[in-house]
Formats: structure tokens, C-alpha cells, sequence
């Protein structure tokens, strides 16, 4: 048979395919970026042309571009500029590692500059963690007295701001207490004197509607940034979160204004990643019946020319802010409460399902936030809801974190098809602490992929960009090991196997996407995006996953990264 020339070969590699039965192949042939053949070595030199790019992968294992299941991605490209602080553990350990970094910021740029940054976490600050409190303004005040300052912790939904970005933003003793669903505006004890700290959404927004929100070449400059980075790590498809409820939230970078500009940059080629945007509807980051749909009411979509690059069919959905626990827990006096309206957790509960089964009916996708076990207990049962009152085929809702996710709620989940977007790394950073909010038995059993996996849930794995790492091979090695950034080992027969935790970066990132039959793999008739790793990853010591680093990164059939 007359063999054509193929654009590209890859040959004498350990491919693994991520195909069901996980087969490994020697390599691959690729036409207009797309797969049209696997097999040996051989088979795949047959395809040689003139014209053909050929990369002899000296033996080194080869597998499917990761799918970033959850991240921010503007956000994250933000975070990579020069002038955004990292106060992020180890960097900043004591009150005054954080006012170091401030001070550095402050002597950089002129008085009345805002300071931005992000990543404190109040467990891992010494004098924090000693006196139970998060950062106030009087912690950052002696560094920065003529330059506003906001910082968020290390899950954005919180942050602390110094009295100079008080003053500009107009939070004082007299400024309105806000309802329970926008969020918190910390007093100082008795007095209506705010603290600093502020939380949730619809308290940020009375801050970032004063900070200079990004001009379309900025977000551009956001985007390509963030995508080369990706492209570091192996991660050619990813997930954003953006919407007419960000627009007024970190400089607009989970904002609406964003999703024209990535269908522009891939009509021009200039991706170098694909991306799939969670839609944030809830007007003002506001979590609520009414905002919700007001909000997708009012969203602009632009025209997407290829839904294999840019695509946005999902709704994203805060349920919770750090975890709404269930009634049962005996461990936390303080179970929190839901982001919806309601003076109850009955009415939260009902204002919560009822958003569901209306975003559902109107043929969205879902994906909710949910880290506490009510939120979980109660999305699942709206999914459910929604579901049955108008079927529709395979919606693909899916839990977004699900830390405090029971076997009973894979029972469910795996049964109506709902899945999980989940994030090992967070574990693997978090866990040492999330567990000390449970009794032993039911702390140590948190993230058990594997376990819900068994009853038909689709886990799909990502990094939660940029409150965590981008190194996927990280989160693998936390799935595989249950090993915690400290060291601490939990349960590990619990643990997920390398091919597992593999699917969960790849071809259940797809899934979720519902793009299963176009990526996620590699096999015939799928997009052309591969990684090429420097470790085999099937012989090395698990515990050494992570050390593993990204030779090449191949997006639709082009080389987009080698490593120097």
C-alpha cells in the first residue's frame, strides 16, 4: 500500500497511548495536526517525505498533552508578570517575610501605585498560627503608609488590604455590613473599624473596582505568557474560569472581556494551548439565584470558528467559600455556610438546587465548587433533580474540589453520570491541615480517587492555577503515594495506580469536556498534542514523580517547547 507523507514522525519511543487497554506503541504519524497512525517503529519511518519533520525519541516515554481540568488561566498569567508578589509558602513564614516582599514592591514604583499580589496562608505564618488570626492591614501598614496594597491568600477568596487601599476604596466604620451571599467586611472587635480582611466576592468587588482593571493588550500579553508556561509542563488543553461575574475582580482577569480575546488569538494561531472556559455568571462574583441568571442573560459570547480550541459550555458555580460541613461533624464548632442567600441551611440548600435545575434546564453544563461536605450532599442531589426533571443526554455536571466527598456520594455521582474535577497538587500541599477539620478515621480517607473512581465517576485532575503548582507530575505522585508536602503518609491503599492517575490528567480532562473522541489519548483520529518526558515514569521510584521534567511539548502537530 502507497504510504503519504506524514508532517511529522515520532519514532523509537515508549508511547503510551492512554488508550483503554493503556497500550504503548514506538510511534506515531501526523497529518494537518491530527494522528494518522500508531504502531512500530517500522511502520511509522514508512511515512517519511521530503518534507517530514522526524524526531527520534532515543527511547524516551511519550504520552497524551495534559488537560488541565481546573484553573485560572488570565489569573495565572497575571500572577507571572514581574510586578505580581508571591507571598506564598516557604517564601513567607513570619509577618515579616510578608512586609519584606511589600517593601520591596513599595521601592520599585511611585506613591499611589497599587501592590497586587497573592498566596499567604495564615496556617504557615508563625505569628498567625499562634494567635489563631489571618494578616490585618496593621501588618502590612508599616511598609506601605503612601501605596495601596491587596494581597489575597493562597485561594483567592480572601485577601487583606492596608489602610491607604481602605481609604481609596471607601471602607470605613460607617461602610453597610453586606448580606451573608456577598461576603465579609472584618471589624475590628467591637468597633465597626475594618480590619484588612475582607472575604468572598461581593466584598472584593468594593476593592478591585478600584484597582485598574487590564487593557485588552495586557490580558493578551496574560494569555501568552500563561500559555508558554503551560507548554512547560506538558499541559496542552486547559480549563478557565471567566464571566461577566469576574469583571470586577482581580483587575479583570476573570472577566468576561477575555473569552473574545482567546477566540481572536486561535483565529490568528497564536495559542499554543486549548482552552475551555467555565463560565462565571453570578453578576459581581455574587452567588445567588437572581445573579446567576441575570448574568448569563446578559453574557456576549463571540462566535467560536473551532470548539477544539476555544469553547464555552460550561457554568461555573461557587457552592462554597473554604467548606460548608455537614451537621454531623464534631470536630468544627464553626461548619460554615454556603455562598447562596439564606438565613438557614435549608433555604441556602433550596436557593442552591433551585439555580441548579434552571442552569441545567437551559442546557448548560455545570460545575460547581464544593469543598464541604453539605455543598457536595446538596449539588449532587440538584444535579440529580435537574436531571430528572428535564433528561437531557450525558450534561457531564460535575463537582469541582469535592474534598469531603463520601463512597455515598460516588454511589450517586457514578450512577447519573456526575464527575469530579479534582486537584492532587492541592492535596499533596493541603491535606496536613484539611484533615484537622474531621475526625482521624474520616481525615485520613479525604481524596480517594481511586475509591470513587470504582463506582463509574469520571475524576478529571488539575493544578487550580496559580493557587497551586503547574506540575502536574507532582499532583500523579501525591495520587500514587498519598505523601503530603510534610512527608506524612496517608492511608496508602487508598492510593491510585501511575495509569490512573495518568487518565486523570488526560483522557478524563476530555471527558469532561466532552472531547473524548478528539483528544485526551493518543490514537487515530485524535489531535496531534504529546508530551516527551526525561524519566520514564513506569520505572523510576514514585516518589521521585515529581523530579520529572518536560523535554518537548507538541500542540496540534507542532513543537511549541523544548527544554533548554
Amino acid at each position: 500500500m502507497q504510504m503519504m507523507d506524514a508532517d511529522l514522525i515520532l519514532f523509537n519511543g515508549k508511547i503510551a497511548t492512554v488508550d483503554k487497554q493503556f497500550t504503548f506503541v514506538e510511534g506515531v504519524a501526523v497529518v494537518d495536526g491530527w494522528i494518522i497512525d500508531t504502531g512500530t517503529t517500522g511502520e511509522m519511518k514508512q511515512y517519511i517525505g521530503d518534507r517530514s519533520v522526524v524526531i527520534d525519541l532515543q527511547g524516551k516515554v511519550m504520552l497524551p498533552g495534559v488537560h488541565d481540568a481546573h484553573m485560572h488561566g488570565v489569573h495565572t498569567g497575571l500572577s507571572l508578570s514581574s510586578h505580581f508578589l508571591d507571598v506564598s509558602f516557604p517564601k513567607v513564614q513570619s509577618i515579616a517575610d510578608l512586609q519584606e516582599v511589600v517593601r520591596e514592591a513599595v521601592d520599585k514604583v511611585p506613591a499611589g501605585t497599587w501592590i497586587m499580589g497573592m498566596g499567604w496562608n495564615e496556617m504557615l505564618i508563625k505569628e498567625c498560627a499562634a494567635e489563631n488570626r489571618t494578616p490585618k492591614k496593621w501588618d502590612l501598614d508599616p511598609v506601605s503608609p503612601d501605596h495601596p496594597v491587596v494581597i489575597n491568600d493562597y485561594g483567592a477568596h480572601r485577601m487583606v488590604v492596608n489602610s491607604k487601599a481602605l481609604e481609596i476604596c471607601g471602607i470605613t466604620a460607617e461602610t453597610q455590613e453586606l448580606r451573608s451571599e456577598e461576603g465579609l467586611i472584618e471589624r475590628i472587635n467591637e468597633t465597626m473599624e475594618p480590619s484588612g480582611y475582607l472575604n468572598e466576592w461581593g466584598a472584593q468587588v468594593l476593592v478591585w473596582q478600584h484597582v485598574p482593571a487590564l487593557t485588552e493588550e495586557e490580558i493578551e500579553a496574560c494569555i501568552l505568557r500563561m500559555n508558554k508556561e503551560l507548554n512547560k509542563y506538558g499541559i496542552t488543553s486547559h480549563v478557565d474560569v471567566l464571566g461577566i461575574g469576574g469583571d470586577q475582580l482581580l483587575c479583570g482577569t476573570w472577566g468576561e472581556k477575555s473569552i473574545a480575546i482567546y477566540e481572536r488569538l486561535a483565529r490568528e494561531k497564536r495559542l499554543t494551548a486549548r482552552v475551555s472556559v467555565n463560565l462565571l455568571a453570578g453578576v459581581q462574583g455574587i452567588q445567588s439565584y437572581q445573579t446567576i441568571i441575570d448574568g448569563l442573560r446578559q453574557t456576549q459570547l463571540p462566535d467560536f470558528k473551532d470548539k477544539n480550541w476555544v469553547k464555552a459550555e460550561t457554568v461555573k458555580i461557587f457552592g462554597d467559600g473554604g467548606g460548608w460541613l455537614r451537621a454531623d461533624n464534631q470536630i468544627t464548632e464553626d461548619h460554615s455556610r454556603s455562598t447562596f442567600p439564606g438565613m438557614t441551611d435549608e433555604e441556602q440548600e433550596d436557593e442552591m438546587i433551585k439555580t441548579i435545575i434552571e442552569v441545567h434546564r437551559q442546557g448548560w453544563q455545570l460545575g460547581i465548587h464544593a469543598i464541604g461536605g453539605r455543598t457536595i450532599d446538596t449539588i449532587i442531589n440538584g444535579y440529580i433533580q435537574a436531571f430528572q426533571r428535564y433528561p437531557r443526554e450525558n450534561p457531564r455536571h460535575f463537582v469541582i474540589h469535592g474534598d469531603d466527598m463520601t463512597l455515598e456520594n460516588a454511589r450517586d455521582a457514578g450512577k447519573f453520570g456526575i464527575g469530579m474535577s479534582v486537584q492532587s497538587i492541592a492535596a499533596y500541599t493541603i491535606m496536613d491541615f484539611m484533615k484537622m477539620r474531621f475526625e482521624k478515621d474520616r481525615g485520613e480517607e479525604l481524596f480517594s480517587w481511586k475509591e470513587y473512581q470504582k463506582y463509574g465517576v469520571n475524576v478529571a485532575n488539575g493544578s487550580d492555577s496559580n493557587i497551586f503548582s503547574l506540575n502536574w507530575l507532582q499532583g500523579v505522585q501525591f495520587a500514587v503515594t498519598r505523601k503530603t508536602m510534610s512527608g506524612n503518609c496517608y492511608r496508602p491503599d487508598l492510593a491510585s495506580t501511575l495509569e490512573d492517575a495518568i487518565r486523570m490528567y488526560t483522557i478524563n480532562g476530555a471527558k469532561q469536556e466532552h472531547l473524548e473522541t478528539v483528544r485526551g489519548s493518543i490514537e487515530i483520529g485524535k489531535v496531534a498534542d504529546f508530551q516527551v518526558l526525561d524519566h520514564d515514569i513506569f520505572s523510576i521510584n514514585p516518589e521521585e514523580l515529581a523530579e520529572t521534567k518536560v523535554l518537548m511539548t507538541i500542540v496540534d502537530g507542532k513543537i511549541v517547547y523544548e527544554k533548554e
